[in-house]
């Protein structure tokens, strides 16, 4: 199933694009919004693999919201005006639909949508103990206390682990939710996953980890949540 977000300043264009993806027996639309700030409360709290979204809207363009996004989903902009190609296929997006599209464009859209989350899908099985990762020709078994952090890379990730380390296509927010049932696993800044079992202690706005591991930054969004896995206040 593929979880669609809609977003277009013009109802009869949300209302034609809702009508093709009702048809569509393996996409569910999680939200139609007419303004890209009423959709990040949808992105913010709901699994959403594919924002269909204009780009000529008041207050803010899609190219400005994609841009504003720290871990976006999948994009497929759609707009009236081909000039605007160039800027969104710079941006690594998935797909630029130009108006007015059939059904046939939407369905190739969302073709390009299942195999990029497909090979996502492929590059790691989650474990009870271990991350199990595709790496190259091989399947890496890396038991989740061989793991010192976890770096995002735009849509993929480094993962740096005792023997060496591993580059995959995932986004950090994804790996966030694999580790969610391993204790010692917490998002620390924007771009950083780490290991508390690496911890060696905590200075200012800085997490010293143990050995020669590289020392992290924590970022402001996510101390108070930090000082709380510890079993500490904010203010302490």
């Amino acid at each position: 199933m593929i979880r669609c977000l809609l977003i277009d300043d013009e109802k009869i264009a949300n209302d034609l694009l809702l009508s093709k993806l009702t048809k569509i027996s393996f996409v569910e639309v999680v939200g139609v919004f007419d303004n890209a700030f009423d959709a990040l409360r949808v992105l913010d709290s709901a699994k959403v693999d594919l924002v269909f979204c204009d780009i000529q809207m008041p207050d803010i363009t899609g190219v400005n919201f994609y841009k504003s996004l720290k871990n976006p989903p999948l994009f497929a902009f759609i707009t009236g005006n081909p000039d605007f190609a160039l800027e969104g296929y710079e941006l690594d997006i998935l797909d630029y639909i130009v108006k007015p599209y059939s059904m046939d464009r939407i369905l190739k859209t969302l073709r390009k949508a299942q195999t990029v989350i497909r090979h996502r899908a492929a590059n790691y099985i989650e474990n009870q103990d271990n991350l199990i990762i595709r790496d190259r020709s091989h399947i890496a078994i890396i038991p989740y206390n061989d793991v010192f952090f976890i770096k995002a890379d735009k849509d993929y990730v480094w993962i740096e682990t005792l023997e060496k380390q591993y580059h995959i296509w995932k986004r950090l927010i994804d790996m966030e939710d694999i580790l969610k049932s391993a204790q010692q696993f917490i998002r620390i800044h924007k771009s950083y996953i780490v290991n508390l079992n690496f911890a060696r202690r905590i200075e200012g706005n800085t997490i010293k980890m143990k050995g020669s591991i590289q020392d992290i930054a924590i970022g402001g969004q996510y101390r108070t949540a930090l000082l709380k896995k510890l079993g500490l206040s904010s203010t302490e």
